[in-house]
């Protein structure tokens, strides 16, 4: 029997970020999600931690609009370039 090889994905690509109010503060529980892509992607979202960072793992490489709603109904987006190697980087200003 063989033993089963634990599985790695390594064709997974991040978007790491930040989302923070006009002062500068991180802005906890807001939810970053994806709306545009290369491929089809999950329609799902993650909330920002109490310091404001996010990840998210895509798996193609191309450009991805990223959005995120803050709790208290702010809408900010961007865009940035996933690619192998290291994470795309998202800044959001709400």
């Amino acid at each position: 029997m063989k033993t089963p090889v634990p599985h790695s994905d390594e064709s997974a690509r991040l978007i790491t970020g930040v989302v923070r109010d006009v002062t500068g503060n991180p802005v906890p529980d807001a939810s970053v999600y994806l709306t545009g892509g290369p491929e089809p992607y999950p329609d799902i979202a993650v909330l920002s931690a109490a310091d404001g960072s996010f990840t998210l793992s895509v798996r193609a490489d191309g450009v991805y609009t990223v959005q995120c709603r803050t709790p208290d109904g702010s809408v900010s987006e961007t865009s940035v370039t996933a690619h192998g190697g290291r994470p795309a980087q998202a800044l959001f200003r709400v």
